[in-house]
Order: structure tokens, then C-alpha cells, then sequence
């Protein structure tokens, strides 16, 4: 075994969940921006980092688009649009590279994969903190109060998805990884 899967090895999934949530999240933030004809955004400043180390840690998170910024129904749509082009295109990969085994390409293919499924799944539910809620809940979003009751949502989301009574294969995505042969 060489240096690098052993330090693959002794680090665990935090060396593969965390480059695939940074790439989930920061191209996220930046394409609803994009689309939204947010000139002002900037996703290194504004970053959820609770939504990050959620989708780091547990696989699943809330999107961190629910800011006080406009068009918050355009930011989550597009935000979605993004993640289902994420979801295609690793799967195209997976589909046209084939890593199969213990290799380093099929392990983050796999974790990729189920977090963007996740992320793109859980925040279809239209409660705060997920993205959907901004259907409902914009008139509220420019208040202070909301942004709090946003961050604390999002903690006790982070905790909730610790647990794996709701870690079955559809909301996880570990369909996708066994039909494309990945683990």
C-alpha cells in the first residue's frame, strides 16, 4: 500500500466528503447567482458552513440558499437545475470511465453521487431550513429573526441527520451507487 491510500485510509470519507461537498456547494451557490442575475453574490463570502459540514459529516443537508437575497424562488430553482446537472454528469463518468473496485475514482464517484442526490431530495421539503421553503417563506426572509431561526434549523438539521433512522436508499442515494456497480 502506498503513502497515499494509506492516508486515505487513516483520514476515512472526511478526505472524499469534503473536496465533493465544497464542489457540490460552492458551484451551487455560484450558478444560482449566475442565473439569478446576482451581480453582487459572492460564494466564498456568503458560504453556509453549516450546510457544508452537514453534507461533509452526514451525506445530506440543507442548501444554504435561503439568504436575504431576491428572487429566492429563481436562486432555489436554479439551484436545483444545478444539482440535477451535477447528478447527470456523475453519472455520465461513472457510466463512461467504469471505476469499479476499491480504486480512489469509483470511492468519490460513490460519495458524490449520494450527496448530490441527497441534497437535490431534502430540499424539496418546504419547511425552513431547506429550499423549498423559499416558495413560502420569502416575504419573511428579508427579517433578521429569520436568518437566526434559518441557522438554527439548519444545526439541529445537521444533528438530525446524524442519526440513520432516515438513511434509506432512496433519500441517500445508495441506489445509484449499486446500480452503477460502484460499491
Amino acid at each position: 500500500m502506498n503513502l497515499l491510500e494509506s492516508a486515505i485510509g487513516q483520514a476515512g470519507g472526511l478526505v472524499l466528503s469534503i473536496p465533493s461537498a465544497l464542489i457540490i456547494i460552492l458551484t451551487r451557490e455560484w450558478y444560482a447567482a449566475k442565473m439569478s442575475g446576482d451581480t453582487d453574490a459572492q460564494p466564498f463570502a456568503e458560504f453556509p458552513l453549516i450546510s457544508f459540514a452537514s453534507l461533509a459529516l452526514n451525506g445530506a443537508a440543507p442548501g444554504g440558499l435561503l439568504t436575504n437575497k431576491p428572487y429566492a424562488l429563481l436562486r432555489f430553482l436554479h439551484g436545483q437545475l444545478w444539482l440535477t446537472i451535477l447528478l447527470g454528469v456523475a453519472i455520465l463518468y461513472v457510466l463512461i470511465k467504469g471505476p469499479h473496485g476499491d480504486t480512489f475514482a469509483a470511492r468519490f464517484s460513490a460519495v458524490f453521487l449520494t450527496q448530490v442526490w441527497a441534497m437535490l431530495i431534502f430540499n424539496f421539503i418546504p419547511l425552513p431550513p431547506f429550499d423549498a421553503a423559499a416558495s413560502y417563506f420569502s416575504p419573511y426572509m428579508q427579517w433578521k429573526t429569520f436568518n437566526a431561526l434559518v441557522s438554527f434549523l439548519s444545526v439541529i438539521a445537521l444533528v438530525l441527520f446524524t442519526y440513520s433512522f432516515w438513511r434509506v436508499d432512496f433519500l441517500t442515494g445508495n441506489f445509484w451507487v449499486r446500480w452503477l456497480g460502484l460499491g
